[in-house]
């Protein structure tokens, strides 16, 4: 039981690294020449992610991270520990919104109550350049590309960062906005990696 538990923690580890992509140096830029114009480049940085794709790659980080309940409540059952995984889901929004997103995404609708309080879905799912300064004071980050070649260059200091990241805004019934689906996975994960370890899990480090 303990080897399928830490397979199933590496896969959401997996998952939520499938959003993030630091190697930008895949990147293609398209060159256009009008006649009697001019010429000019463009950068998409969606990169040929169809829209297939990126509800693939959300749908399998939601199923990891929301499957790990019924995994840790099997551990529990098995192993005399209390099971907490509805008071989590009940009581931490995060949590709430990706179980209803799994619900959702396996019964085309809630089946039950929800958990969050609303019936949230995905809208806007895309793949965007992010950069992002580090904690240390000055820290700071470019992205460029050379023109006249198409290199992609990303410069940092103190630890600033560019990546290519996979997101989408989660929404209730109205459209309006609850949060990023990228924050919303990754403090839902926290927390179920939390529980696994009050209920005695050695939980894998993250890579």
């Amino acid at each position: 039981m303990l080897e399928v538990l830490d397979a199933k923690v590496r896969q959401m580890h997996d998952a939520l690294g499938n959003l993030r992509n630091e190697d930008l140096s895949g990147l293609k830029v398209e060159a256009i020449d009008v006649p009697g114009v001019g010429f000019y480049q463009t950068l998409d940085f969606g990169q040929g992610q169809t829209p297939a794709r990126l509800a693939n790659t959300a749908s399998l980080l939601v199923a990891n991270i929301a499957s790990l309940k019924d995994h840790l409540k099997v551990w529990c059952r098995k192993n005399g520990k209390e099971f907490t995984g509805d008071q989590l889901i009940n009581s931490n929004h995060n949590v709430a919104l990706v179980h209803d997103l799994w619900n959702i995404d396996k019964h085309a609708e809630l089946d039950k109550s929800s958990r969050s309080g609303i019936r949230p879905k995905l809208q806007n799912l895309r793949q965007h350049l992010q950069l992002s300064t580090g904690t240390e004071a000055n820290s700071s980050v470019v992205f460029q590309w050379d023109p006249r070649t198409g290199k992609m260059e990303s410069m940092a200091t103190g630890g600033g960062k560019a990546a290519l990241i996979i997101d989408a805004d989660v929404v209730d019934e109205s459209g309006s906005e609850v949060g990023k689906l990228a924050a919303i996975c990754e403090a839902a994960a926290t927390e179920w990696e939390n529980a696994l370890k009050t209920a005695a899990v050695p939980v894998p480090v993250r890579t």
